[in-house]
């Protein structure tokens, strides 16, 4: 192994001197890799202002989705009952009582039992059980045993009845089937017979139906295999609970417009719209006194993105012919440069009419093409009127981008900001690259300067040697 002494000869500190002139020779390096994390800080903020923008993209969506506009609140009077309505369904009320819940065809072998799950309780090799499909199906247990007879009852996905050994009794076991379904139509005629070894079979729990009871005046009933009883008015879904006691006050559902759901929604595009204006405002700040600049600053795409959000709102809406501003629905710019909402502006234009309220926000003119779909907004094609599509479209543009019908099958969608970001990226791989060729110049370079100085040791040391030669034979002369 070699050694290194500093200065044997010279007394010179050879290592820091080399070092000191490594670190000359680093600069370039060093500006490289300074280039780098200033890179990945723009990488970074703009990858922040692309998740800002994707959120509003999905905010804006939702404000173009049928769904939205046609939702529904269902409302019960009781938790008795659990109400739910679809999109689009039937306004109104009902009321009704809640006579019985539906119930699952139950038997058990309580007449007879066995002291152990590992008792016998068939006398043959197997038995034959029901399908769904009302066919039978032969079993063949391991043993003739409780627990192996439930168990390959269990194994048997298709039968009609779940088997289960319960203690009826300390230290006394039996069989009982359950039907896997609720309903009069799931309740199955009996056991398999040849479970003989544990008496007869009785029902205690009937197979029925759930049964409520609509209306007074002339009543009539509604049935249910299940517990829930689908479309008691278009698109309605009740779900029983419980049974009513006699005296129990009826139950009345009703079910109208979501409008605060709606309103929920356009106060979320606004949110978001916020979010991401105040992000791109954050990251391309000037510097000001000791707050640093952001590491967009003087960025133009920041600046246009600020800008196309705030024209999406400030441009108004063409309503009927006529251009009116998004205030009638509620939603404004402060003095900030931020969008406000006004619900109750917005709950009172809705009220007043629906349609022209959802016009404001998810209105389009359709751009014909070869491969048009009826009624789908296309961003970046289609001309955007409602603040929904315009925020969709300047948001998915500048996010994960769009396509055009005119784009070929085979082209990458790809935002703005992913190019950017792409971009950078690339940009980053290539200064590496730079940084780590300089890794091997500057070993090549420490490595001659080790050699220039080690060389200068020993050149100095010869030069000592025939120094003290020529004193002594000088002193010889004299």
């Amino acid at each position: 192994m070699a050694m290194s002494v500093d200065g044997l000869v010279t007394g010179m500190k050879t290592t820091d001197t080399i070092n000191q002139l490594m670190q000359v020779e680093a600069l370039p390096q060093a500006a490289l890799k300074t280039k780098v994390s200033v890179a990945n800080k723009v990488v970074a903020a703009y990858q922040s202002v692309n998740t800002r923008l994707s959120s509003l993209a999905t905010a804006a969506k939702a404000l173009g989705s049928a769904d939205t506009w046609t939702s529904m609140k269902a409302t019960s009077s009781s938790n008795a009952a659990v109400v739910s309505a679809l999109p689009g369904a039937s306004a109104g009320t009902m009321s009704f009582r809640i006579d019985n819940l539906a119930a699952a065809h139950t038997m058990a072998f309580s007449a007879g039992s066995v002291a152990s799950v590992s008792d016998n309780v068939i006398s043959g090799s197997d038995f034959v059980i029901k399908l769904k499909d009302g066919s039978d199906k032969t079993l063949t247990p391991t043993d003739q045993s409780l627990d192996k007879v439930v168990a390959a009852i269990n194994a048997e996905t298709d039968a009609v009845y779940r088997a289960a050994s319960v203690q009826i009794s300390p230290g006394q076991y039996t069989l009982q089937l359950t039907a896997k379904e609720t309903g009069a139509t799931a309740a199955f005629a009996g056991p398999p017979a040849e479970i003989d070894m544990l008496g007869a079979a009785a029902i205690t729990t009937q197979g029925t139906n759930a049964t409520i009871t609509v209306g007074t005046t002339t009543p009539y009933s509604i049935e249910s295999a299940t517990n829930t009883f689908a479309d008691v008015l278009p698109g309605v879904t009740v779900t029983a609970v419980s049974e009513q006691a006699v005296g129990d006050p009826r139950i009345t559902i009703g079910i109208k417009a979501d409008v605060d759901g709606i309103a929920a929604k356009v106060q979320a595009l606004v949110d978001n719209a916020n979010v991401a204006l105040s992000e791109i405002a954050s990251q391309s700040k000037v510097k000001n006194g000791d707050v640093a600049a952001g590491v967009l600053v003087g960025d133009s795409a920041m600046r246009q993105l600020s800008q196309d959000i705030l024209s999406a709102v400030s441009g108004g809406v063409s309503i009927d012919g006529s251009l009116d501003t998004f205030g009638t629905v509620g939603v404004g710019l402060d003095r900030t440069g931020m969008l406000t909402f006004t619900k109750q502006t917005f709950v009172d234009a809705y009220n007043a009419d629906p349609a022209k309220a959802q016009a404001y926000f998810d209105t389009y003119t359709d751009v014909p093409h070869a491969s048009a779909v009826a009624g789908k907004f296309e961003p970046g094609w289609d001309t955007a009127g409602g603040l929904g599509r315009k925020l969709e479209t300047v948001a998915l543009q500048a996010s994960e981008g769009v396509t055009l019908p005119t784009d070929s099958p085979t082209k990458v969608k790809q935002g703005l900001l992913q190019s950017l970001i792409q971009r950078r990226t690339d940009s980053i791989s290539d200064l590496n690259d730079q940084v780590s060729a300089w890794d091997v110049r500057l070993d090549l370079r420490q490595k001659a300067l080790e050699r220039q100085f080690s060389n200068l040791e020993v050149a100095m040391g010869k030069m000592q040697e025939q120094s003290k030669w020529l004193a002594g034979q000088l002193a010889t002369l004299s």
